[in-house]
């Protein structure tokens, strides 16, 4: 009953109008909303972090499931139930999914967070974001080194040319140490010191060589690509390259460093 009664409201609504535009007053035509088309994902096809000057964080994830051989139907509501789970749970609204988009069972995904502890949480990941420190530079260079120590050289000082050495990571300066000290292991200067590439310049410099109050650092082990919105790509170690002038790509084979402004 409840659904023929607003039938027949919407049919003498019909009428009403027909009528006053039959008294010779010109029909308004309905105007149309603008409606945003602008895509978030745009042509993006590897997974992604959009970093604002707001504090927020859009992931865009492209996967393709077919070539796993995962049915991608149902994925856009389990995704939605994820996040309305997890925002009911806290109590607001840190989560929200902006677009998704699925073709021959290639599915991308553009879900903004509010903050980066909310990304961290919700996807168990150690991004970190901080205005840059020399000493923390330092701390992860340390690490890396202990971590990724050089194969040990046995060699005679005699034996290979400087250009065979500088291949293997090794100056001549360095086999002699080695050979004074009785060590087999050396440090070169490249690893004593944390280095970067300038992205301006395409240039190695030292931690020393970077100063700025306003220079953000990031710091994580994703194989990811970033992209500082509003802002540029300064320096980054060697765990990242630089795309453009605001993207890098990160390797995801170590601790990747990214030095970046915004251009408030």
């Amino acid at each position: 009953m409840r659904k023929n009664y607003k039938k027949l409201l919407l049919m003498s609504l019909g009428l009403m109008a027909f009528g006053i535009t039959g008294c010779g007053q010109e029909e308004e035509q309905p105007v149309t909303p603008a409606v945003n088309t602008t895509s978030t994902i745009g042509d993006i096809t590897e997974n992604t972090l959009k970093l604002s000057m707001n504090g927020s964080i859009t992931e865009i994830s492209c996967e393709n499931f077919q070539e796993e051989g995962i049915a991608a139907e149902n994925l856009e509501q389990y995704i939605t139930n994820e996040i309305d789970t997890y925002n009911e749970t806290r109590g607001a609204s840190k989560i929200t999914l902006v677009e998704y988009k699925e073709e021959d069972g290639v599915v991308k995904t553009a879900i903004q967070y509010s903050d980066l502890d909310t990304y961290n949480d919700f996807n168990n990941t150690d991004l970190e974001i901080s205005v840059y420190n020399k000493a923390e530079v330092e701390r992860l260079h340390e690490e890396d080194v202990a971590a990724h120590p050089k194969p040990v050289v046995y060699v005679e000082k005699t034996e290979v040319s400087e250009e065979e050495l500088a291949a293997a990571g090794y100056s001549r300066e360095d086999i002699e140490k080695m050979q004074e000290t009785g060590s087999t292991e050396i440090a070169s200067d490249t690893d004593a010191v944390a280095t970067f590439t300038d992205a301006s310049s395409d240039t190695t410099v030292t931690v020393d060589d970077i100063s700025g109050d306003t220079y953000m650092m990031l710091t994580t082990e994703m194989d990811v690509n970033v992209i500082v919105n509003g802002g540029n790509v300064l320096y980054l170690n060697k765990y990242a390259q630089l795309d453009n002038e605001n993207t890098a790509d990160l390797s995801g084979e170590g601790t990747a460093i990214v030095v970046y402004k915004y251009n408030y």
